[in-house]
C-alpha cells in the first residue's frame, strides 16, 4: 500500500471558527461564523458575524479569504476593518 504524505501550512477550520477577529487597532470587529469553500478546494471566503448585541442582531459579512492576517498575539487579523 502506498501512502503519500502531504506537507502544508495553514489552519484548522475547527480552531478559527468562532475565533475573535479584530482590526489592525486591536479592537474586536467581529467572530468567525464559516468559511465557503470553492470548487476548487480553497477557502474562498470567510463569514463574519459583525454588529448586534450579544449575538443578538448580529449580521454576517462574506470577506475574501486572502485579505485575513495574523498577528504576532496570534489572533485574527482584518486590517483596515472598522466595527
Amino acid at each position: 500500500m502506498n501512502v503519500e504524505v502531504v506537507s502544508t501550512t495553514g489552519y484548522r477550520a475547527s480552531k478559527l471558527l468562532g475565533s475573535d477577529i479584530y482590526n489592525d487597532q486591536g479592537e474586536k470587529i467581529g467572530k468567525l461564523d464559516d468559511f465557503i469553500v470553492s470548487s476548487e478546494a480553497n477557502v474562498s471566503v470567510a463569514v463574519v458575524g459583525v454588529g448586534g448585541f450579544l449575538g443578538v442582531g448580529s449580521r454576517m459579512v462574506a470577506v475574501p479569504a486572502n485579505l485575513f492576517e495574523s498577528n504576532d498575539k496570534g489572533q485574527t487579523v482584518l486590517p483596515g476593518a472598522t466595527k
